[in-house]
């Protein structure tokens, strides 16, 4: 089996989850090696081209770099080597000066211009043994010694050079995708080297592609109609859409499809699109944002927009559909902390709507397909209130799917808590601090 490495979202688990549904439904046999809170490295079992870990990438909602595995070290000689206190372990700097890997990753670099950089990702936010800016422009300099070494005419290497924009305080020691396209580090002879720490292990990686963050902030801003209040971010479309096992030219459905943001993500993935919502103004928003796509894109997008209520979705849809994916009404906004009875009251409203809107649209699913969606967790005064799964999906003919199978997940066993991964998840959350409504996603499957 391969070893690729994957660099996560912020949310890690729903990353890791949407990426091991992607690769089964490619038909790929895989299962967790290593991870941190930041990566995961995953064995396949065939050799991945450029061409489809491009493809991997693109379809990913969660995860943001795709490289290979070069190599590994021990994770105690790069802190004995670069140790936050304490003595330096010469013979540990020696073993990661030598970078032996290097020829695998240029072969000959004889009289070539190279530019390049080393992006760091620890093992969680923090590295209290380990001092990771000065891991990284070690690296960094190692890298390019070893090059002029080889004779390549000149070497020059990218450090970061940005905050971190989650969070200032936490030291940033990883290119940014931006800085990676600026500076074209993914065209040969120029590279990006990932270092990789998880509990026990460096890796050292090669990127191979990332995100398009440009293009996707680009297509969110620049869409001639954007509702801020209804609008679900285009990186959650696209894990929506892997959740619902969506693939190229299949048809997809979103029966509460507000502007349309999942149906112009599953567009972009050349899927065909349907799309519901009872709001004239949403609807007309959806349609001139599918047409503004489609003269961006300079192809034909085959996408009907339909107003109308997602309960009679089998009324109002004249088509079988292979997947659907979609954000429901997920309640009212509110101002204040509501008490657990208001909070019990307006999720066992939406329960009943949501069961009547998934019966309605099991009838226009194919068999085994599936779909992803999220429902609402309202902090209230009390606790937390969320949908009852089973009411929600009582004489619908589906079921709940588990993600994060044990087979999938047991090769990557660790024993540092805020790393654990409890697998057969039927639900992951999907939350921001402060928000009084949370979202928990899943996948439903059409007997």
């Amino acid at each position: 089996m391969t070893e690729y490495v994957f660099i996560l979202g912020k949310n890690w688990l729903l990353s890791i989850a949407e990426l091991l549904v992607h690769l089964e439904d490619l038909g790929l046999e895989v299962r967790i090696a290593d991870h941190s809170r930041n990566a995961v490295v995953v064995k396949v079992d065939q050799v991945l081209d450029n061409g489809q870990l491009v493809d991997i990438q693109s379809a990913l909602g969660g995860c943001f770099k795709t490289g290979r595995v070069i190599t590994r070290y021990d994770k105690e000689i790069a802190e004995k080597a670069f140790p936050v206190r304490g003595k330096i372990g010469k013979d540990a700097r020696r073993i990661l000066q030598s970078c032996p890997w290097v020829s695998e990753v240029w072969g000959k670099p004889k009289n070539k211009k190279i530019k390049f950089g080393v992006s760091t990702y620890p093992m969680v936010d923090d590295a209290p043994r380990l001092d990771l800016k000065r891991f990284t422009l070690g690296m960094d300099e190692w890298i390019k010694q070893k090059l002029t070494e080889l004779e390549a005419k000149k070497a020059v290497y990218y450090a970061y050079d940005e905050p971190d924009k989650r969070d200032e305080k936490r030291p940033n020691t990883a290119l940014w995708p931006a800085t990676i396209a600026r500076h074209k580090l993914l065209s040969p002879p120029n590279a990006e080297i990932l270092a990789i720490f998880t509990e026990d292990t460096l890796y050292i990686g090669r990127t191979v592609v990332v995100y398009d963050s440009q293009l996707q902030q680009y297509r969110d801003e620049s869409r001639p109609y954007v509702s801020a209040e209804i609008s679900t971010s285009p990186k959650l479309c696209r894990t929506l859409l892997n959740l619902a096992g969506a693939r190229t030219g299949d048809v997809v459905l979103d029966p509460f499809c507000g502007t349309g943001t999942i149906l112009m993500e599953a567009a972009m993935l050349d899927m065909k699109c349907i799309g519901i919502d009872n709001n004239a103004e949403a609807v007309r928003g959806a349609r001139s944002n599918l047409k503004w796509l489609s003269i961006e894109l300079d192809q034909v997008i085959d996408y009907t927009i339909i107003r109308g209520d997602s309960r009679h979705a089998s009324d109002l849809v004249n088509a079988a559909v292979d997947a659907v994916a979609f954000e429901p009404d997920l309640g009212p906004i509110y101002s204040d902390t509501p008490d657990r009875s208001e909070a019990e009251c307006n999720i066992k409203s939406l329960t009943d709507l949501y069961n009547s809107v998934l019966q309605s649209v099991a009838q226009l699913l194919n068999h085994g397909g599936r779909i992803g969606m999220t429902v609402p967790v309202i902090n209230s005064s009390e606790g937390q209130v969320t949908v009852d799964l089973s009411a929600m999906i009582d004489q619908t003919g589906l079921e709940v799917r588990e993600m994060l199978p044990e087979e999938q997940v047991s090769g990557s066993a660790t024993t540092h808590r805020r790393m654990a991964i409890r697998p057969g998840r039927r639900t992951l959350p999907e939350r921001k601090r402060g928000q009084i409504v949370q979202r928990l996603l899943l996948m439903l499957e059409r007997l």
